[in-house]
């Protein structure tokens, strides 16, 4: 059964059950960014609803000092990742650009505008390394309280 047909806008879940839903590896990496990012940014989760057709459905959007780190959506086995990456950023980016996988680098450099804003990106995250490219793209956004090269990881 899919997420939005579980959970109906008006049956919102807990964050356990959106956890126990991804399960598998993809949970131990959503618990573990939830960790990262009360440790890193100081950022709570906070679950809203989307009516938009693409991902409709319950999601956890964290955000400190009104910057945004992204929608994710819960699915079976992962979870996806919308975020939107200034254009202010892009001297930033053609520098960390280097450090992401070539996957996410590609999808990066093929990204399309989203409403003169900035470079709009979905993307899975299956395993670490895709958690590691989340992280190193949220770094760019703001700079995590911990810079060390291990924080990333």
């Amino acid at each position: 059964m899919e997420w939005k047909d579980m959970y109906p806008q008006i049956n919102q879940p807990s964050f356990e059950a959106m956890a126990e839903y991804i399960g598998g590896e993809a949970r131990g990496l959503w618990d573990s960014l939830f960790d990262y990012m009360n440790r890193a940014y100081g950022a709570k989760p906070k679950m809203s609803y989307s009516v938009c057709s693409g991902k409709p459905g319950w999601n956890v959007k964290f955000q400190r000092s009104g910057q945004s780190f992204g929608t994710l959506y819960p699915e079976e086995g992962s979870f996806s990742v919308f975020m939107v990456i200034s254009y202010k950023h892009e001297a930033e980016m053609v520098i960390l650009r280097n450090e992401l996988s070539p996957e996410m680098r590609a999808q990066y450099d093929n990204a399309q505008d989203y409403m003169k804003m900035g470079r709009w990106l979905m993307f899975r995250i299956c395993n670490k390394a895709d958690l590691r490219d989340y992280k190193l793209l949220m770094s760019v956004k703001m700079k995590p309280k911990d810079q060390s090269p291990k924080a990333a990881e």
